[in-house]
């Protein structure tokens, strides 16, 4: 008596159906990995998170350049040889999204060493794989409105310091850290997790920044504090200096985060989220924070192609 063949998985219904893998593209009910693939077991892969927004008719994919030579400059780190260009790579995000013709939508880029063997050097005997997916994406903060602000708790899990593996670098392996500090916010009632560094000062969020703002001045830190230093994290440096609303990057500890008047975090997905509360210490203006609202106010345009940096930041499909 024949054997019963397996049934393939029904596909996630939040994730577009078509991958770009490998150089072109395939149905994601046919996708599938080897269990001996190197990242399953060690997170031997870098990705990149991006997002495209409606403008207008069309769609606008913000800062993809920025995100795919980042994306490059990761793999370089850990040896991977991804074959394509940042170009492109470019053009598979865009043709990813305009097949799966989804609307606003998540993209996440990510490379990785397959199957070839389980030695911690994988550059020497393990292919690597290159796709784009590509899913929606509403508010990260599930339940929170258009313009969230979310409570944190310091988190007991410290960032990994930079010495042991480069905050810089968006590996997949790295984002074990993020999971333990956000789950235990999570499981502890709070939208999110704060992590301090090996020094006790503050670095950021599970997976975005900080920032906060005192007698008018915007301020935040950088890579020296074991920082991921995002490029949302950068677009509203960029944003703060066209408002004229002056800024400071420079490490910060805890102490100056409580004493200040607005605190905020930013990333891909989080985007620009006013923070309420850190544990039991809540923060004046709430919702209303005047320097937070006109950094967000002015991030909503970027994204939607309608700000003076269109040109320069949005990919229009």
């Amino acid at each position: 008596m024949a054997m019963a063949q397996p049934q393939r998985p029904t596909p996630a219904v939040d994730v577009a159906p078509l991958f770009w893998y490998d150089g072109a593209m395939v149905e994601q009910s046919d996708f599938e990995i080897h269990p001996f693939t190197h990242a399953l077991h060690y997170g031997s892969g870098v990705f990149e998170g991006i997002r495209a927004y409606e403008a207008g008719r069309r769609l606008s994919i913000f800062r993809l350049k920025d995100h795919m030579e980042r994306f490059l400059r990761s793999a370089e780190v850990y040896r991977l040889k991804v074959p394509y260009s940042a170009a492109e790579l470019c053009d598979a995000a865009a043709r990813t999204v305009r097949e799966n013709a989804i609307g606003e939508c998540y993209i996440r880029p990510l490379t990785w060493f397959g199957a070839g063997g389980l030695s911690l050097a994988p550059y020497s005997h393990a292919p690597t794989h290159v796709m784009v997916a590509v899913r929606p994406l509403a508010g990260y903060f599930s339940g929170n409105a258009d313009r969230p602000t979310v409570r944190l708790t310091v988190s007991p899990w410290r960032k990994s310091s930079s010495k042991s593996l480069p905050s810089t670098v968006k590996c997949s392996g790295h984002y074990a850290n993020s999971v333990l500090a956000m789950s235990d916010a999570l499981s502890r009632g709070f939208d999110e997790a704060l992590m301090l560094n090996e020094f006790g000062r503050v670095a950021e969020g599970s997976g975005d920044n900080v920032f906060f703002v005192k007698g008018g001045v915007l301020y935040t830190n950088d890579a020296d504090e074991d920082i991921l230093p995002g490029i949302t994290r950068g677009t509203v440096l960029a944003l703060a200096a066209r408002l004229a609303i002056p800024t400071t990057v420079a490490p910060f500890a805890l102490e100056d985060l409580l004493a200040a008047e607005e605190v905020f975090i930013t990333g891909t997905a989080a985007e620009v989220a006013g923070v309420r509360a850190i544990d039991d210490h809540e923060f004046p203006h709430g919702a209303k924070a005047p320097v937070t609202t006109r950094l967000q106010q002015a991030y909503d345009e970027a994204v939607h192609a309608k700000g003076p940096e269109a040109a320069q930041w949005c990919t229009l499909l």
